[in-house]
């Protein structure tokens, strides 16, 4: 039989990679120690902060983000050590707008009230969401082609489902299911009647095909709705979908109209001119310059999606209106 002392590895931080904090954030970044087949040692681990300043560390693995900058930490433990880069960054309101996309996405699952109230919660400027039909005309909540991913059906959508049969489904997918497991799909007028008490503005998104072909009808709800919460100055409704949102536009009255694009080659300025359309790009497609020009046509943009602090400190600088993240990336 082999004898000898047991070699450890070193600890592990929950991430290898840089952790980008918001100034005066709080993260739990405690690190363990296995004993193979991922047994996890109850051992005492000592930490360290390179600049407390910057970041300070207890005994439980908790930093705590005091002034921007980079810094690194370290675990001590059963004679070896890892460390963890820690950069802060200072992201503040009222130079850019903040939208949450689908809610706050990465802590509760998407489209849900659950995510919509932590959205409020954070004080978002915008709460995005997307609208598709049921097999009973209602409408609600709901981003994907399928319900695979959310509710594990395979080739099933929301159009083979009436409302009620929709309401009896129990989330199998998204983030956050363990703190939120009852949460249920929500109908578009239950997120207007929260979105009608608190400060964040609705910005909806069509996502259903169908509305401007078979469902085009189901437009007028959606206006006559908006206009009923007294939302309509407020709300920005999107798609992705050119022929959507030129259908909505023919009702619109106060509504900004936002265009969806996530083509790296698009540069049509004359489209957006002409019908005021907000340009709503994706992140890894955008083109500064163009951005630039659009918004001295004097249109807005938003930029999507952007779930990192250090591209969030950037684009401060950047020619947008305002940017949309899973998650919250701002000064709180």
């Amino acid at each position: 039989m082999a004898t000898g002392k047991h070699i450890y590895p070193h600890p592990k931080f929950p991430t290898k990679e840089t952790v980008g904090l918001n100034l005066h954030e709080k993260k739990n970044l405690k690190a363990t120690i296995y004993r193979g087949e991922g047994e996890i040692i109850e051992d005492t681990i000592i930490y360290k902060s390179d600049n407390p300043e910057i970041v300070s560390i207890d005994d439980q693995g908790i930093v705590t983000a005091h002034k921007e900058g980079y810094t690194e930490i370290t675990a001590y433990g059963r004679g070896k050590t890892a460390r963890l880069g820690l950069e802060v960054f200072s992201v503040p309101r009222g130079i850019k707008g903040f939208t949450a996309h689908r809610g706050v996405r990465k802590l509760a699952p998407e489209n849900t009230m659950a995510a919509f109230k932590l959205a409020g919660d954070y004080g978002f400027d915008y709460i995005e969401t997307d609208i598709q039909v049921t097999k009973d005309k209602k409408l609600v909540l709901f981003h994907d082609n399928t319900l695979k991913r959310m509710y594990g059906l395979v080739e099933r959508h929301i159009c083979d489902y009436t409302l009620d049969e929709l309401k009896q489904l129990k989330l199998t997918g998204g983030n956050g299911l363990k703190e939120y497991p009852d949460e249920k799909i929500v109908t578009f007028e239950e997120y207007l009647a929260y979105m009608s008490t608190i400060s964040s503005k609705p910005m909806i998104e069509l996502k259903d095909p169908t509305l401007s072909t078979e469902n085009k009808d189901q437009l007028i709800v959606i206006k006559n709705l908006i206009d009923q919460y007294g939302l309509a100055s407020q709300a920005r409704v999107t798609s992705a979908i050119l022929d959507n949102i030129e259908a909505y536009e023919a009702i619109n009255e106060e509504s900004t109209l936002a265009y969806i694009v996530e083509d790296p080659a698009f540069d049509d300025l004359e489209l957006l001119q002409k019908h005021h359309f907000l340009f709503s790009i994706k992140y890894e497609a955008a083109n500064k310059d163009f951005l630039q020009k659009v918004m001295d046509s004097g249109l807005e943009v938003d930029i999507w999606i952007i779930n990192d602090k250090k591209t969030a400190k950037a684009l401060l600088e950047w020619p947008i209106t305002s940017m949309t993240s899973d998650l919250v990336v701002f000064d709180h």
